[in-house]
């Protein structure tokens, strides 16, 4: 990104192999690789690509959270983070899910790095589903409103 372009492109099935492989340290690889396969396959996979054209990070939606427009992964390589990838991938949903009026994305409460970038985004806390997670790891609800 040094010169200041980001590369987002809406992934396809010959990414798929390449998203596998993407080094992140979110849900467990077989339910992420099910998520991952299924959001492509529905058109609702973004990937973010580095200067060298390597898949650096991924978004997937849909509207399976109350047929509401709902982030379902976003992921980073470690490599590739505090670069502006995250928010990149993030501003494009909010781009495609603009005439939805809304987004909802939801993360663990102890991902620090995560809650932080939805707070630059100025997302607002919705709630907190418990027993989802681990005991003693809410999983935190936050949404905003888009412009149209």
């Amino acid at each position: 990104m040094s010169d200041g372009t980001v590369r987002i492109e809406l992934a396809t099935a010959a990414e798929l192999g390449p998203l596998y492989s993407t080094e992140t340290d979110v849900v467990a690889r077989v339910r992420r690789n099910a998520i991952l396969a299924d959001s492509v396959a529905k058109g609702g996979c973004y990937l973010v690509r580095a200067a060298d054209a390597r898949i650096a990070g991924y978004i997937t939606w849909d509207f399976g959270f109350f047929n509401r427009p709902f982030v379902r992964l976003l992921a980073v390589d470690p490599a590739y983070r505090r670069i502006g990838f995250g928010a990149a991938l993030l501003a494009r949903v909010e781009e495609t899910a603009a005439p939805y009026g809304e987004l909802f994305v939801s993360t663990e409460e102890r991902n620090a790095p995560m809650r932080a970038l939805l707070a630059r985004a100025a997302y607002d806390a919705a709630g907190a589903i418990d027993r989802l997670n681990e005991p003693g790891n809410l999983e935190l609800v936050y949404h905003k409103r888009l412009e149209t």
